[in-house]
């Protein structure tokens, strides 16, 4: 029987012991057994099973495996310190810091910038981010000061990196392409409603967070924006902000719906997180801001 106790379990993996001639239950055997598995679905790879000579009864558990391990939404630290399975970053939820805070208002700007843009440059409603930028006229979240006004709870991020793999993380972003899928406004699936509308990792920013220290007692730690960092309709205004604040990483597409996502220099220690620049363009995510954090070490 294909036993897999002490290696990893992957795709090619997979594809190399249906070619020696292993039963689909043997290789379900084994990746059961794995210790470490990095199994993942596409179009493209149930076609290489089905090459390969794949039975249905692997390609379905193989599709349970990715699944259940990844999900199909989200973000992985897909290289974590030490080996081992990859870690999902789980999204946090961003408070107030101070009072004062109306996203919705500032929402509200960045409509009248887009109207604005529209008319000035002559485009129509539909290219309105473009005839935007086009035209100058794109409203501030720093109008106010409202993005330093969201905070993270916590002076660190629970995803703790150290060693080199922290220091040059890899990530896999997976997003919930479903044809023919509509998802209803609702208090349980904003979340699936604003991941749903991300095609690729693009659409986020990497933002290297402020961080006021907890005080004697140990209570009021908390994640900020950089001062004067600025928020619009466009995302973070890397002109309004230290080039160190906004990281630039580099994209690799896996497949139609997953993406890895590297970095081309080292992160020095500090707290990072990925936020939606597309924010003031969603319903959900005005009401719901997030982001998916992590620390460096």
């Amino acid at each position: 029987m294909a036993s897999a106790q002490n290696e990893a379990m992957t795709n090619e993996t997979v594809l190399e012991l249906l070619k020696e001639g292993f039963s689909s239950e043997e290789i379900i055997g084994a990746i059961e057994n794995s210790t470490e598995r990095k199994i993942t679905y596409s179009i493209d790879f149930m076609r290489q099973l089905k090459a390969a000579g794949a039975e249905p009864s692997l390609t379905t558990f193989i599709q349970k495996v990715a699944k259940t391990d990844f999900g199909y939404e989200g973000i992985l630290w897909w290289n974590p310190t030490g080996g081992g399975k990859p870690k999902k970053m789980f999204r946090t939820q961003f408070e107030k810091e101070s009072k004062g805070f109306n996203l919705g208002t500032i929402a509200l700007m960045g409509a009248g910038a887009l109207i604005a843009g529209s008319a000035i440059s002559g485009n129509k409603p539909s290219d309105g981010v473009a005839a935007a930028t086009a035209a100058g006229a794109v409203a501030l979240m720093s109008s106010g000061k409202d993005v330093q006004k969201l905070m993270l709870p916590g002076a660190t991020s629970k995803l703790q990196m150290e060693g080199e793999n922290g220091r040059h993380p890899v990530f896999r972003f997976f997003f919930p392409k479903k044809e023919n899928e509509s998802f209803q406004q609702g208090a349980d699936n904003w979340y699936q409603i604003v991941m749903s509308s991300i095609q690729n990792p693009n659409e986020f920013q990497c933002i290297k967070m402020q961080v006021k220290e907890p005080k004697k007692n140990g209570k009021g730690g908390r994640r900020l924006f950089p001062d004067k960092m600025s928020y619009s309709v466009l995302g973070f205004e890397g002109t309004n902000a230290s080039n160190r604040n906004i990281i630039d990483f580099e994209i690799n597409e896996i497949n139609n719906n997953t993406f890895e996502v590297t970095f081309p220099k080292e992160l020095e220690p500090g707290e990072y997180c990925f936020f939606y620049k597309g924010g003031l363009g969603s319903e959900s995510f005005k009401e719901h801001p997030f982001g998916f954090d992590f620390t460096v070490k």
